[in-house]
């Protein structure tokens, strides 16, 4: 997770804002109503850009840890896929196999014992397949609410730090 680094907009916006209240007339004119409004303006003015740039970057740089965060569970995912494709590949492979085996066999009663056998093998199969087909199901939903949870992270990060910036800039007024 991102680490929360405020930089007090106070600081940075009083830099520009000499100039306003110099051309305002100073320390009098602050006193005054309309030279201090407008210094107060240039300051709020300037710690608002200020908070919008380090707003700006850090989304940059949430947004660049979401796309690793996508790319790593959806590679995750395909792998889940893939091995489950290769699973069941292999499993119907079987299926077929101990079907045309049954088919082999046919209704000859000398192999009656035999067709049996294979038949529960093949119900049984086809309840494994159908098993682990919902256990791979459940891994891919795992991951992807993992995922989701991962990226709303990120954002409920975002609008943490966006929170504390407001609450220094009204610290400071």
């Amino acid at each position: 997770m991102l680490s929360l680094c405020v930089v007090s907009p106070v600081l940075a916006a009083t830099k520009d804002c000499a100039s306003v209240q110099q051309k305002s007339g100073g320390a009098t004119a602050v006193a005054t109503a309309g030279g201090g409004a407008a210094y107060q303006k240039c300051l709020f003015d300037e710690q608002e850009a200020t908070i919008k740039q380090q707003l700006a970057s850090y989304k940059n740089l949430i947004d660049r840890s979401k796309e690793s965060v996508k790319t790593a569970y959806d590679a995750k995912i395909n792998e889940e896929n893939f091995t489950w494709k290769d699973v069941d590949l292999h499993m119907q492979s079987e299926e077929a196999e101990r079907k045309l085996r049954v088919a082999q066999l046919g209704k000859d009663k000398e192999h009656a014992e035999q067709v049996q056998i294979e038949k529960n093998l093949l119900s049984r199969l086809q309840k494994i397949r159908s098993l682990t087909s919902s256990v791979h199901s459940k891994k891919v939903g795992r991951l992807q609410k993992r995922r989701e949870a991962e990226l709303s992270d990120y954002d409920s990060s975002l609008a943490e730090y966006e929170l504390k910036l407001r609450q220094q800039k009204m610290a400071a007024f």
